[in-house]
């Protein structure tokens, strides 16, 4: 095919134009220093490996970055001017060397060398290519072809300056000042005859495009080659590449990005002739000389700079006002007012022009806080004041403070504004919009109020973060009512502000969302919305544009439900910006059916929510190193397949992880679980590393997971490792212990043999002696065993025969005293037969009745009686004194008998009296003793 100028002018007309070349807009530009990667200024050229890494070609040597991470690989001679990914290897060119790296068991990449077996070999890689199974690294003016199955290098003079090289097909093409040449199946050199063109110009690459060769030279354009015809491009970067010399050059499907030394990188489309971006120092690059440009897999652009590296997003749908330092302040507030872009910033109020510069509107210097539009004019209010701008011009009204405005439902001619300290109205004369009066009665902050549907009666939040309705006069006079509405066991958070949801009024709380209920008039849980969100939770900003798209954040996240076709979508796009969002002043403004303008630390940013959110591609995190913090030493690199044994000494480790998700790069958090002793995933943060410290033997799953924009449906990435017992509890040293204590054992048996001998030796000598020992004192306790049986026996007849001798002599006695009265009896028997008279009988009769009465009355027997009974009896007369000292000395002799177990029959005689008179003393014993008639008066006595 060949190209002509009219005729790529003709196809490029009837293509669409994207608008992005239309505004100021600019990319976000990441730029990565030498403080930060830690290697040399030059960077010559890049490429990206199949698991999103880039490795860059560095003077210092092989840059690795893998989105978090920095890593550095020196080669012989240092300096690296060439790079490609290919498989699980990184081939390198440099000066006078060249060969790849690989992985080793560890995971550590490893320089593998093939230069050192060449003789005589100099000279400058700047190029790689492969084809099949041959590598192409192309120097100054060698070619040196290596074959990775016989492992053989062939080395092939160019006998010209190699100034760029491709692969076109299955030839490898190099470009030099004397044309272009080929390499041809006999791996010789064949001139390219349509090349005579460039004879004499410097060439900066070859490359293939849309099955041609693209031809850039250094000053002199681009051209296409198709087999034998030749054609010069016409576009619009003609005036780019007349102006600056080309260094570099990069093309992704029609999107080519050239390279110059002076004035940075141009972006234009081949088949879109509108489009065009340039980016240099004055928007976002830290270096004007770009060495090498690179598309990755994502379609964003690598720069290899003459001092650094940058990386510029050109997929995200969102876009920032600024690349590099706002220059107008942080950015609160937008409108679109007459097809122009208004911004409110805590500098002033700023027009953004169609060029992309902006003005700063007079008399609005200050702090900016809301824009609206009402009755085509545009209010903007802010800490100075009130800024108005309508068709006729701009004027300014003296009201400080002033946090918002907005219409009244029931006067088009007023309106309400919102300040500082409280409300104030505005009217309108003469067309054009005065200060009326401040309303009375009410004191407090007014931000975030809103109309409620009753004419006269606003919401808003008091100064202890209550939900009030206030009521005014129709002249806003006077405040009839003032009434809070508390919400039970929630309040309310920085997000102050009252919106309108399907015309239902809401706000935001801590547990959730609140919605107003005119028949309970009270506040409740907005159940509907919350499902339709993220749940019950706190939302730090929500509002509802002019499409009913729902924004809201949540995470400090900027997120959307959007409103397609009459209803809610449940798909839920999250933007991020967690690091850029201004808290508790979030503002996003709608400026056409696809667009929106959020404000932002840096400003604002245009977001393209057509694209629905950050691309859908899966986020991969890798861990990329296990160190040991003992002693620093690297235990593992990345996720390797070996199995990974940590010794016990150097059980305190770090392990080291990373997502690689450029665009996303600051609002990747992780969150990570140790299976073995932390079972449980941890919160998510934005750290790359986790300490363990101690850990015991054992294995271990350490598991991580990327929390990209707050979403955790990443894929879990693992490692697993164990840690080994120390030497003392080792395999080998459980064996030597075994047969360490079999050898005791076996000792010990010997011994313990031995002593067991001489102990039963012992032990019958002792036991001997024992037996003798026990026989003597067995015989001992025998005879005082015996001793003591007699002594009780003797002790015992003692008793009894003191008892008996008691009986004898009262026996005795009583007979003796019976022989007395029988003698008396008889002689008064004597005197009845003499006839003797009867004083003289009566005399006789009372001598013996008193004879009687003084045998009773002095009748020392019963002491003998008594000491005898006690001596036997343990003092038992004493114990009868003691509990019952009224006893008679009949009753206690009746007690003893009693306590002898004797029978009232026996006892009769003995005392003298009759068997019913026994049982009439029993009786009269027992009342004197106080005792129930349930209790055996022997028994107790006994019992004493």
């Amino acid at each position: 095919m060949k190209y002509t100028f009219w005729g790529i002018i003709i196809i490029l007309l009837f293509l669409p134009i994207d608008g992005l070349s239309s505004s100021g807009w600019q990319r976000k530009v990441v730029n990565y220093e030498r403080n930060q990667y830690k290697a040399g200024f030059q960077n010559w050229a890049i490429t990206q490996r199949d698991n999103g890494w880039i490795y860059a070609a560095n003077s210092s040597g092989l840059l690795e970055f893998d989105g978090v991470n920095w890593s550095l690989y020196t080669v012989r001679n240092n300096i690296v001017r060439s790079v490609k990914a290919i498989g699980n290897r990184i081939y390198v060119g440099g000066s006078s060397e060249f060969g790849y790296f690989e992985a080793n068991n560890k995971g550590l990449l490893v320089y593998n060398s093939l230069s050192q077996g060449i003789e005589d070999y100099g000279g400058e890689v700047w190029n790689i290519l492969e084809y099949r199974d041959r590598i192409y690294f192309l120097s100054d003016r060698t070619i040196h072809i290596y074959n990775n199955k016989n492992k053989q290098i062939n080395s092939i003079d160019a006998k010209t300056k190699i100034d760029c090289s491709t692969l076109y097909g299955d030839k490898v093409y190099i470009g030099s000042s004397d044309g272009i040449f080929y390499l041809n199946k006999n791996d010789v050199l064949e001139f390219l005859p349509v090349s005579d063109l460039f004879k004499g110009k410097k060439l900066v690459s070859l490359i293939t495009y849309n099955n041609n060769i693209l031809v850039t030279t250094a000053q002199f354009g681009l051209y296409v080659i198709d087999g034998n015809n030749i054609s010069k491009i016409k576009s619009i970067a003609d005036n780019f590449i007349n102006n600056n010399q080309l260094f570099s050059t990069s093309v992704s499907g029609s999107k080519v990005a050239l390279g110059s030394v002076q004035k940075g990188i141009f972006i234009f489309d081949l088949k879109n002739p509108s489009y065009k971006e340039v980016f240099n120092l004055d928007n976002g690059l830290k270096n004007n000389t770009i060495l090498n440009s690179y598309f990755d897999k994502d379609q964003n652009l690598w720069l290899g700079l003459d001092k650094g590296i940058s990386y510029i997003d050109l997929n995200s749908p969102m876009r920032p006002l600024f690349a590099t330092v706002s220059p107008i302040g942080t950015g609160y507030c937008s409108a679109k007012y007459n097809n122009e872009l208004y911004l409110g910033t805590n500098q002033g109020l700023y027009k953004l022009n169609k060029d992309g510069s902006y003005t700063l509107i007079d008399g609005s210097e200050g702090q900016i806080w809301s824009l609206i539009v009402i009755d085509n004019t545009l209010f903007s209010s802010g800490d100075n004041g009130i800024i108005v701008i309508d068709p006729t011009g701009k004027y300014k009204i003296d009201l400080p403070g002033v946090w918002e405005i907005y219409p009244l439902s029931a006067d088009k001619n007023r309106l309400i504004v919102g300040t500082y300290s409280s409300f104030s109205i505005l009217e309108k004369k003469n067309k054009r919009w005065v200060f009326s009066h401040r309303v009375p009665n009410f004191n407090g902050s007014a931000r975030g109020f809103v109309e409620d549907e009753e004419s006269y009666n606003f919401w808003t939040v008091n100064a202890g973060r209550q939900i009030q309705r206030v009521t005014f006069d129709t002249e806003f006079n006077k405040l009839i009512n003032q009434k809070i509405y508390p919400l039970k066991g929630s309040s309310i958070g920085g997000n102050s502000f009252f919106r309108k949801v399907d015309n239902n009024l809401i706000i935001c709380a801590q547990d959730g969302i609140y919605q107003y209920s005119r028949i309970t008039d009270r506040f409740d849980h907005y159940a509907q919305l919350e499902s339709m969100l993220e749940g019950p939770r706190y939302y730090e900003y929500l509002s509802v544009d002019s499409l009913k798209n729902i924004w809201f954040v949540s995470d400090n996240n900027l997120k959307l439900l959007p409103y397609v076709s009459g209803e809610y979508k449940s798909d839920i796009y999250n933007w991020g910006l967690s690091d850029e969002l201004v808290g508790n002043y979030e503002s996003v403004h709608i400026i056409d059916s696809a667009s929106a303008i959020v404000s932002v630390d840096n400003a604002f940013l245009k977001i393209d929510f057509s694209k629905k959110g950050l691309p859908n591609r899966p986020v991969n995190t890798y861990i990329r190193k296990i160190v040991s913090l003992k002693n620093d030493s690297i235990v593992s690199y990345g996720n390797t397949e070996k199995q990974i044994f940590i010794p016990y000494s150097q059980n305190s480790i770090s392990i080291h992880f990373a997502a690689t998700d450029f665009p996303s790069a600051g609002d990747i958090q992780y969150s990570y679980a140790l299976k073995g002793l932390d079972e449980e995933w941890s919160v998510p943060s934005s750290n790359t590393l986790k300490e363990y410290t101690n850990l015991p033997v054992g294995k271990y799953l350490f598991e991580v997971r990327a929390v990209v924009n707050g979403s955790r449906d990443s894929a879990i990435t693992e490692v697993e490792f164990t840690i080994t017992p120390p030497w003392y509890r080792s395999a080998l040293a459980y064996i030597l212990y075994s047969l360490l204590a079999v050898v005791l054992l076996f000792i010990l048996y010997k011994k313990t043999i031995g002593k067991q001998k001489k102990i039963i030796y012992q032990k019958g000598e002792e036991l001997v002696a024992q037996t003798k020992r026990h026989e003597e004192e067995n015989k001992i306790k025998d005879q005082a065993i015996y001793q003591l049986q007699n002594d009780k026996l003797q002790t015992e007849l003692h008793f009894k025969t003191q008892e008996l001798t008691g009986y004898i002599l009262n026996v005795i006695r009583k007979n003796e005293i019976l022989e007395d009265v029988k003698k008396d009896a008889l002689a008064i028997s004597k005197a009845i037969d003499e006839e003797k008279s009867l004083n003289s009988i009566r005399q006789k009769v009372m001598r013996l009745i008193s004879q009687i009465n003084s045998n009773i009355d002095n009748d020392d027997d019963f002491e003998v009686f008594k000491s005898n009974f006690n001596l036997v009896h343990q003092d038992f007369f004493e114990l009868l004194d003691d509990k019952f000292p009224g006893l008679s000395r009949n009753d206690k002799i009746l007690c003893a008998y009693l306590n002898m177990n004797l029978s009232t029959k026996e006892i009769a005689p003995m005392l003298n009296i009759s068997v019913r008179g026994v049982e009439v003393n029993r009786y009269r014993l027992r009342k004197k003793m106080n005792l129930d008639r349930d209790v055996n008066l022997s028994e107790y006595l006994q019992s004493l």
